[in-house]
């Protein structure tokens, strides 16, 4: 078939988020912990927090796309609050834009156990962008909580069965007065 297998290491994976659905700018650093955390097969390590998620990996891929002049990060007034903001700089677009390619052309390995066609790895990076930027804290915050309680969850990565059966009848018993 042509194709080859391609390893994307975490600056890549920003990259792309950053360049699908138009390039449209991510509203803050935990919705990108939120989409990469949310896919079937995550391309990074999470830990868990009280209130979401956080990839140390994924952050600092941010920081060193950041520093290299890659990813922008400001922030701008929305609905009257400031909102941090990341964006693609013009060289951040110009290597997104290659990446993207290669990626459409190829097969993509997430992690040890997954491999995807690119140009499938690309729709649903796409569709995930979609469905959670410009979600508030608050919204993120009920998804991690809905997601205690489903049986595809994957909280059983960093956590024992017990662990898990205890988070989730505290989980229902804060649905009953909620």
């Amino acid at each position: 078939m042509g194709l080859s297998l391609v390893n994307l290491g975490a600056k890549d994976w920003v990259l792309l988020i950053l360049h699908v659905g138009g390039q449209s700018p991510i509203k803050g650093e935990e919705i990108l912990h939120t989409i990469f955390f949310m896919m079937q097969y995550p391309p990074f390590n999470f830990k868990p927090l009280i209130l979401s998620v956080y990839s140390n990996e994924l952050h600092q891929a941010i920081e060193e796309l950041t520093e290299k002049g890659l990813v922008k990060r400001e922030y701008v007034f929305d609905k009257g609050k400031a909102v941090e903001v990341l964006t693609l700089t013009e060289k951040g677009t110009f290597e997104a834009f290659k990446l993207a390619e290669k990626v459409e052309e190829n097969w993509i390995a997430i992690g040890e156990v997954m491999v995807r066609e690119g140009s499938k790895v690309l729709s649903e990076l796409e569709a995930m962008k979609k469905t959670y930027n410009g979600r508030d804290i608050t919204e993120l915050l009920k998804l991690f909580l809905d997601r205690i309680d489903n049986p595809e969850s994957t909280f059983d990565l960093w956590f024992t069965k017990d662990e898990i059966e205890y988070m989730k009848k505290v989980y229902r018993s804060l649905k009953r007065i909620i």
